[in-house]
């Protein structure tokens, strides 16, 4: 018979019917020797037509099942292919009659018949699978996978699974809970060995099964039956859902989300409502991966409103878990144990403690009180991670803020988690106070951050943080970073954080001084410069030679950056914490001190900064840096011929391909009195890095301040000594003496250095040559003048470079009385006189009395100087000037008798 056709009668009388029966009775005891597959078209027959029959013929068929799955089970033993294509046997000829007869029933009559074959072939496949597990999977390694493979290929079990498939189908828009009750019912009594049988069914129809089997669940949990059956029905919802997870996770958190939002809704089965949450909270403390479902979209569902309308149903929650303590337990074991939505439990927490419900409120802090305590505990005492704080960890970044809110609860809860935090996994810390010091921050959140940074011995851990924030610093805007260091420098005022900001900053110095370097924002370069100053004062170590350079050339950059400010405060204070930085470092060591001079020196006489010292045009059209082109090149990319001069392909040009003409750079407009400012700075910063308590000890540092400036401006060491050679040996250094003379005219700065080194004594002894070479340009400048007839002081730069070397030379006491009032003549006299006096009084005195050190005597004060009485000139020197005052003396009357008749008396 084909597997559509059925063999039942459509009329039986009585007596025929009494007939069948007695043929299936006897055939199934065994009195009476019938055909199987007859005897089972009987026992259909009956089946449809004697409703009294039906669970003698339902048994008589399991005998046929047992026998199939018997008979398949030795075959499997011996090692046959139970899969091939061999005719069917004798019991697969039953068995596929039944599977056609039994699915025609169903289809015919769902609803009568559905759930009757549904729990009878559930029934079955669970014995079935509970007396033949150990015989079918005793080669397997026992997975589910390869259990359902065994058994769907089994022709009796398959063709149970399909006739069950075929009531839920059937049933799939109407009542399945029959069906659905059958199969947990079945799960609980021979589980884990009807587990194939779940995942099959479960995969079949996902969400139809994993809705009603929360269902089932949830209603005989709402109906507090006994213990031993509400853990066992809960058991195997767990144990169906876990099956069903690994291919319909989706679908699971789906059916999880739609339950709970159903029980927030009012309507019927108030008491199912009602109990969906506490039930919720059982199946996540039963699964792991039911906790993660519900954590993926039930947690996420939760505010503070949803809360408030579940509030009325805490004492009714506490029922199902034997008081109020053991749930609040259950919650906190639960958020334990999530290794998702701990930032969500958290903000959740801490929103609730804020709540206008006063049971929210207080149970709100109850549970995050007791979810820290436990936290506590177990990363002191547990040796494996805590999956909430590793969840905190990889949401640390929206945490974060808790360490900069206002609210105390808020703060103190950050700084206990990361406190936690650093215990289970220490290396992040330093990420989390690097993020929060890039922030402004109030006193009570620094000292929160303290607090964190306090949780080891070990001070490493701000160190890090700190190397952190300034590596940050180089990729925010130049703007930003300001919080950081206002917070650095908070924490080194304040005493009770002064040890840790020195414990993190030190090992930083080198990243704070290129910091510093880089920035080219005052107002973040002012801080950062105040935290380096705070550093270097309280710290009482010693700096490495590699570290004192860096700081010094931060402290130089930091100066010119304050430099190039308008006037202000912000300025003056810069320049005063740059001067308060060199001398620091130039007290303690001779190499910050030489490195701080170079810098100095070299930005302000050669480097784009020269401008703010009155530096002209000419030098900064000298010093601009232009790219570098080569003709050859240009020629080349005009074609590949050979290149002939005067042919048209050739390239000549007084300026740079692809950028014009060379200019001359323009200078930015600087008054005079801000030139003179500037000046004065500077000349504070070199006294801050040469001057100290030590007399010795500062000429010294003058000293090579006057050998380092004689370097820069003459550097050919060639006739570079102290003595002043004949007026005729000038012929051999004129290009030098003309280029040191140029220097002079395009850098104004020049003349009060040598005032700056004249004024500490015998300094200015070290810079002869530049003095020689001004003396011989303006003794051949004034020659000029004299032949061009000028009158007297009509060349005013001329006058003014002239008497300034005068002034510069007697203030080092160079050119002793009556010489050194020359600078009060020469504006006066004609330009010939000058000559006359330049080259007799001045270039001959210095030419035979060597400018050296030795002519200078330290007093009792310990201030080297010449007395006037011992170094008084020779007539020699002075007759000339004597002569050009007596010839001039209308003009010199009082200055002749002061410097000449006093003396004679």
């Amino acid at each position: 018979m084909s597997g559509g056709t059925s063999v039942i009668r459509p009329v039986l009388s009585q007596q025929d019917l009494l007939a069948e029966l007695r043929l299936f009775i006897a055939g199934a005891t065994r009195s009476l020797k019938v055909h199987p597959l007859e005897l089972a078209r009987k026992a259909l027959s009956l089946l449809k037509t004697l409703p009294a029959a039906r669970d003698a013929v339902l048994e008589y068929f399991c005998t046929l099942f047992y026998s199939a799955v018997s008979n398949y089970v030795k075959q499997l033993k011996a090692g046959k292919n139970t899969t091939s294509n061999e005719p069917q046997n004798q019991d697969e000829m039953v068995i596929s009659e039944i599977h056609s007869v039994l699915c025609n029933f169903v289809s015919s009559n769902p609803e009568a018949w559905a759930p009757i074959i549904s729990t009878w072939s559930l029934e079955l496949l669970g014995e079935l699978s509970s007396k033949f597990a150990g015989q079918a999977l005793a080669h397997t390694n026992g997975g589910l996978n390869e259990s359902m493979h065994i058994w769907m290929s089994c022709r009796a079990t398959r063709t149970l699974i399909e006739i069950n498939t075929q009531c839920l189908s059937c049933l799939m828009h109407s009542n399945t809970d029959a069906c659905i009750n059958a199969l947990l019912d079945t799960s609980v009594h021979h589980s884990p060995h009807f587990d194939w049988v779940v995942a099959h069914v479960g995969s079949c129809f996902p969400h139809t099964v994993i809705t009603r089997v929360l269902s089932c669940g949830l209603r005989d949990f709402s109906q507090k039956k006994s213990d031993d059956s509400i853990v066992a029905k809960m058991n195997s919802v767990v144990g169906i859902l876990g099956h069903l997870a690994g291919s319909h996770f989706l679908d699971i958190r789906n059916a999880l989300l739609e339950l709970f939002q159903w029980s927030l809704q009012t309507g019927d089965r108030k008491q199912e409502r009602v109990a969906t949450v506490p039930y919720l909270l059982k199946l996540a403390s039963l699964s792991p991966t039911l906790l993660r479902a519900l954590n993926a979209d039930v947690l996420q569902s939760l505010n503070c409103d949803v809360l408030g309308c579940l509030a009325d149903n805490g004492p009714a929650w506490a029922t199902f878990f034997q008081g109020r303590q053991p749930l609040l337990d259950l919650i906190v074991h639960l958020m334990l144990n999530s290794e998702q939505g701990a930032e969500k439990f958290i903000s959740l927490l801490l929103e609730s403690a804020s709540h206008p419900n006063k049971n929210v409120k207080l149970t709100a802090l109850e549970i995050l009180e007791l979810l820290l305590k436990d936290v506590d505990l177990l990363v002191r005492l547990k040796g494996s991670p805590v999956p909430f704080l590793t969840c905190v960890q990889q949401k640390l970044p929206t945490l974060q803020p808790l360490l900069l809110s206002d609210e105390p609860l808020y703060l103190q809860t950050a700084v206990r988690l990361l406190t936690f935090l650093g215990y289970q996994n220490p290396s992040m810390l330093p990420g989390a106070l690097s993020h929060v010091m890039m922030r402004p921050m109030t006193d009570r959140q620094l000292a929160a951050l303290v607090e964190v940074a306090h949780f080891q011995q070990d001070q490493d851990c701000f160190a890090q943080a700190v190397m952190l924030s300034l590596r940050s610093c180089l990729e925010l805007e130049v703007g930003k970073p300001v919080h950081l260091w206002l917070n650095l420098e908070k924490l080194l005022r304040e005493q009770k954080s002064k040890k840790l900001a020195l414990s993190g900053l030190w090992p930083n110095l080198g990243a704070i001084a290129e910091s510093l370097c880089e920035c080219r924002s005052p107002i973040v370069s002012c801080t950062i410069a105040t935290v380096l100053e705070l550093v270097l004062n309280i710290s009482q170590e010693n700096l490495s030679t590699q570290l004192t350079i860096w700081l010094t050339h931060a402290s130089v950059a930091f100066f010119y950056t304050c430099l190039s400010l308008s006037e202000g405060y912000q300025r003056s204070q810069g320049t005063k914490i740059a001067g308060r930085l060199l001398q620091r470092l130039a007290t303690t060591s001779n190499v910050s001190r030489a490195l701080a001079l170079r810098e100095l020196l070299e930005t302000a006489l050669f480097h784009p900064p020269s401008y703010l010292f009155g530096a002209t045009g000419e030098l900064l059209s000298l010093n601009s840096t232009t790219p570098s082109v080569s003709l050859l090149q240009e020629n080349q990319k005009q074609g590949t011929s050979s290149m002939l001069a005067q042919r048209h392909s050739s390239v000549f040009h007084a300026g740079v391909i692809g950028c014009g003409l060379r200019s001359t750079p323009s200078v930015p407009e600087i008054k005079e009195d801000q030139v003179a400012c500037n000046t004065q700075c500077l000349i504070a910063m070199l006294r801050a890095c040469c001057l100290n308590e030590n007399v010795q000890a500062s000429l010294d540092a003058v000293i090579s301040l006057a050998l380092l400036l004689v370097e820069l401006i003459s550097p050919d060491v060639m006739y570079n000594g102290l003595p002043w050679p004949e007026e005729d040996f000038c012929k051999v250094t004129v290009e030098r003496d003309l280029c040191i003379r140029r220097l002079f005219n395009w850098l104004p700065l020049l003349w009060t250095l040598l005032k700056f080194i004249a004024s500490h004594r015998p300094a200015l002894c070290y810079c002869s040559v530049l003095l020689r070479a001004v003396t011989a340009t303006l003794i051949g400048q004034w020659s000029t003048a004299g032949q061009q007839r000028q009158q007297p002081g009509e060349d005013k730069q001329l006058v003014e470079a002239t008497v300034t070397l005068l002034q510069v030379m007697a203030l080092g006491q160079l050119l002793p009385p009556p010489l050194s009032c020359l600078s009060d003549v020469i504006p006066h006299l004609p330009p010939l006189q000058v000559v006359m006096v330049l080259r007799d009084c001045v270039w001959n005195y210095m030419r035979d009395h060597v400018p050296s050190p030795a002519l200078f005597a330290r007093d009792a004060s310990g201030v080297m100087w010449r007395d006037p009485a011992l170094a008084r000139p020779a007539k020699q020197y002075t007759e000339t000037l004597r002569l050009v005052l007596q010839r001039n003396i209308a003009t010199f009357g009082h200055l002749y008798s002061l410097l000449f008749l006093s003396n004679d008396a």
